[in-house]
């Protein structure tokens, strides 16, 4: 009895040292969040509601009416998907384009892409909610900034653009 009376009475082995720092540094780094030291916090300045327009190059589909307005499109940012989908505000197309030079050679001409009959460009724009933040939109825990890649997927497709314009809806 008096071996574990003496273990209980106040040395610290090994694994206790290590729970008493592991505890100290999580009670640490709660008081520094909650203080605003810690990078983990962004202080948010209000909500807002967000167009996010979407430019997908090259959709190869027979079907132009992929998207329409009204229509929820569920998003992924990140590989992490965004719930509850969004909901289709409007919808752009036109024939993917190629270029060349006009036969004086002092300006470019586009015309549809012959290789390519198939192929389309398409601009979307879906609404949503976002928390305004110094540096940006935050939709639903992801920063949200123009040149990120996101993929839009519906019942029929799951297409990969680029954030072209987050502009606030009123």
């Amino acid at each position: 009895m008096s071996t574990q009376a003496s273990r209980a009475g106040g040395k610290l082995n090994l694994f206790d040292f290590a729970v008493v720092v592991v505890v100290l540094l999580a009670l640490a780094g709660f008081f520094l969040a909650r203080a605003g030291h810690a990078g983990v916090n962004k202080v948010i300045q209000g909500v807002s509601r967000v167009a996010i327009k979407v430019y997908m190059v090259g959709v190869k589909t027979e079907d132009l009416d992929l998207f329409k307005v009204g229509d929820k499109s569920a998003i992924t940012i990140r590989n992490q998907p965004v719930q509850p989908p969004m909901t289709i505000s409007e919808v752009k197309h036109w024939p993917k384009q190629v270029s060349f030079l006009s036969a004086d050679g002092k300006k470019a001409l586009s015309f549809p892409d012959p290789a390519q009959p198939l192929a389309n460009d398409f601009e979307v724009t879906v609404v949503d909610q976002a928390d305004v933040t110094a540096d940006g939109y935050v939709v639903r825990g992801n920063k949200i900034k123009v040149g990120n890649q996101i993929d839009l997927e519906g019942f029929k497709y799951r297409i990969q653009g680029v954030v072209v314009d987050i502009t606030p809806v009123k």
